[in-house]
């Protein structure tokens, strides 16, 4: 009986563990595609991972260095992605992203971020 276990107890450890895909989704402004905010999302299995925005020569990253703004609320799914992005403190909301599929892949909305509303498409990148 023991010999007949250590095949199968040796099959199990060499099995694959779960892969975790992720992807980069794109947030650009409709009217002002070069001038305009960019917004780059990753997105895991969990959701959205990490939020990356810049704009000019301003630009930060969610949870990189301290003091660093952080994700309160995001919601992605096939119908709408939002996303709610405050300080470190969470005293402050520094963007928030409200966007809806129509139809095809990409979604349509707004990001309010530096005192404006931008109209935003968004897409998977790559």
């Amino acid at each position: 009986m023991r010999k007949v276990a250590y095949p199968f107890a040796a099959a199990a450890l060499c099995a694959a563990g779960p892969a975790f895909a992720s992807s980069t989704i794109e947030c650009r402004s409709t009217l002002s595609p070069t001038d305009g905010p960019l917004l780059s999302l990753i997105v895991g299995t969990a959701g959205i991972a990490q939020v990356r925005l810049s704009q000019g020569n301003d630009s930060w990253t969610t949870g990189q260095g301290a003091n660093a703004p952080v994700i309160a609320q995001s919601w992605y799914d096939r119908a709408s992605l939002r996303l709610s992005v405050v300080d470190a403190n969470a005293e402050t909301e520094l963007a928030r992203l409200e966007t809806w599929r129509r139809r095809g892949w990409s979604y349509s909305g707004t990001l309010r971020f530096g005192g404006r509303t931008w109209q935003m498409r968004c897409a998977e990148a790559g």
